[in-house]
């Protein structure tokens, strides 16, 4: 009984003394090199900037953004989470073509 309880100790030391250095050696999420601004992925359409979206959001209606993703397809359109003054949130989808 001793030498299981001696093995399972051993086992759940070796464990947690690898477990950190594996983390370690993990290389970043992504490789910055690879990541492509919108501007650039050459589809022949200029893609309005976020900012450039909001503050025309902001114009218009008043509130805030809470959060914003951009669909990518053959007409590409930011679909934006608002929270409008009075409180209420709306989804929104603006085209981000110019």
């Amino acid at each position: 009984m001793w030498a299981k309880s001696l093995l399972l100790s051993a086992l759940l030391a070796a464990v947690a003394v690898t477990g950190p250095v594996s983390a370690q050696q993990r290389g970043p999420m992504f490789e910055p090199q690879t990541l492509i601004p919108v501007q650039d992925r050459g589809r022949g359409q200029d893609i309005r900037s976020l900012r450039e979206v909001v503050d025309e959001m902001r114009g218009r209606y008043g509130g805030e953004l809470i959060s914003a993703r951009l669909e990518d397809g053959r007409s590409p359109v930011y679909v934006l989470r608002w929270r409008m003054p009075d409180g209420q949130v709306r989804d929104f989808r603006v085209s981000a073509s110019r």
